[in-house]
């Protein structure tokens, strides 16, 4: 028979998504306008993107024959209030058709509150530094529960929330395109307000998910494993500590507040009320490593050096390195850390040829699998992405999906990659087997059941 790598029985399968990636339409948002000011790398714009707003049901349709069991996805704020205090009954009832039409295919469903965009009135008003943020954001989210909280199964309240202030108000790369150590505090200090807000909410007017279970709330955090390259005296002792600082003030230090309770720097330092503890479930969202090389020409990096790696080390097309052991090492921490249930919210790679997708993903999930040898409580993986995207400011040009979506096709046809079969013969065995192994990805064959990637 082979080797067989076995997962725990119930173990939940899935791909993910997001609203602004794959809708198309919405036009109302901050990004939409980011976008048409020309900032998108390869030129392009959102538009229809892959109008899964009027696609959903195909898409579905697809999931089912496909053998997909659960998908992550988002609502998009922009939509749903696309102007100050005005609600869009059409767009909720469009949400509650996606929705539903997941339920009726007995699709479990994972439900995304934020994800990066705004709605373009709320971004002009100051976005997250307006004191009055919060709330307003929970009433959406209370607007969001009410109406459509009979169908998810799991809540993310907020996907990668130090992206937005990192990219948005520290790196001036994504909207609003600010350059403020203050600011990125001040609003990672907000974003933390809301999650422990909506986790509150969610757990007070939810009904029962699907099945009669109770809703499960937490966030999708992004978690990269960073370690310094090895310099040695001096600068390999910058390293080091470059890679605690660069750890801690990112999601480390929103990892503490919430098991504290309290904002840690620079996030604030304040009790923030229903904080502690607010997590059912730990999202880990995880794709490369970074490494940290001294260079003192690096001033506007604390003189670390994050784009260049050690030799023999891949990358995939975004830059990132292919680094699985970082995985295992993520997924260890956070059970640790936490000791709350782990879902992947996210993990995949863009490849626009599907050569190297995969033994990524064959690499990954051995890792993942050995985490769970190893006493980690991981519950479930969503795989990033269902289909091609809008993939942020690189535009359409990187392609994450398990299926494959030319933008530019009239007919927007979904056409399934060879690694979407492979995924769906995983899921079908619930597990990953030599004979699986040889047929999608011989190369890969050291990684999963030899000694490659077990450092």
């Amino acid at each position: 028979m082979g080797d067989r790598l076995e997962f725990p029985k119930n173990f939940v399968w899935g791909t993910a998504t997001a609203g602004h990636q794959i809708e198309g339409h919405n036009s109302a948002s901050d990004w939409w306008v980011f976008e048409h000011e020309g900032k998108i790398h390869d030129g392009t714009v959102s538009g229809r993107c892959m109008d899964y707003w009027n696609k959903y049901d195909e898409d579905h349709a697809l999931m089912n024959t496909l053998g997909y069991p659960a998908f992550r996805l988002g609502v998009e704020w922009a939509k749903v209030e696309p102007r100050d205090g005005h609600f869009d009954a059409q767009a909720i009832e469009r949400y509650r058709a996606i929705l539903k039409s997941l339920k009726d295919r007995n699709i479990r469903i994972c439900l995304t509150l934020y994800h990066w965009v705004l709605p373009l009135w709320f971004a002009a008003k100051g976005g997250w530094t307006n004191p009055a943020s919060a709330d307003r954001f929970m009433k959406f989210v209370d607007l969001i529960v009410d109406e459509l909280g009979e169908y998810p199964e799991w809540w993310v309240t907020l996907n990668e929330p130090l992206v937005p202030s990192l990219a948005g108000y520290l790196g001036g790369e994504f909207p609003p395109e600010k350059k403020s150590f203050k600011l990125y505090g001040e609003v990672t200090g907000r974003l933390l307000e809301c999650h422990a807000r909506a986790y509150q909410l969610i757990h007070r007017k939810a009904p029962p998910a699907p099945g009669g279970t109770r809703p499960l709330a937490g966030i999708a955090q992004a978690y990269q494993w960073i370690e310094p390259w090895g310099s040695d005296g001096l600068p390999g002792m910058a390293e080091q500590v470059a890679a605690r600082v660069f750890r801690h003030g990112s999601f480390v230090g929103w990892d503490e507040s919430v098991v504290s309770g309290r904002a840690q720097f620079p996030f604030g330092s304040r009790e923030i009320p229903n904080l502690q503890n607010s997590y059912d479930f730990c999202g880990v969202n995880y794709y490369f490593r970074m490494s940290l090389k001294f260079d003192p020409s690096k001033t506007d990096m604390a003189m670390m050096d994050t784009a260049t790696m050690p030799d023999g080390i891949e990358k995939t097309e975004m830059g990132w390195q292919i680094y699985p052991p970082g995985f295992h090492k993520i997924l260890m921490e956070t059970w640790n850390r936490f000791r709350k249930p782990i879902y992947i919210t996210e993990n995949g790679i863009a490849d626009s040829a599907d050569k190297v997708r995969p033994r990524y993903l064959l690499w990954h999930l051995r890792q993942l699998h050995r985490a769970i040898q190893d006493g980690a409580d991981i519950r479930g993986y969503f795989h990033w992405s269902f289909m091609d995207n809008f993939e942020w400011k690189e535009g359409f040009c990187k392609q994450f999906g398990l299926v494959a979506v030319d933008h530019t096709d009239p007919a927007l046809a979904r056409r399934p990659r060879r690694s979407a079969e492979l995924f769906s013969a995983i899921i079908a065995e619930n597990a990953i087997t030599e004979d699986l192994v040889r047929e999608y990805a011989p190369e890969a064959l050291d990684g999963v059941f030899g000694d490659q990637w077990m450092e």
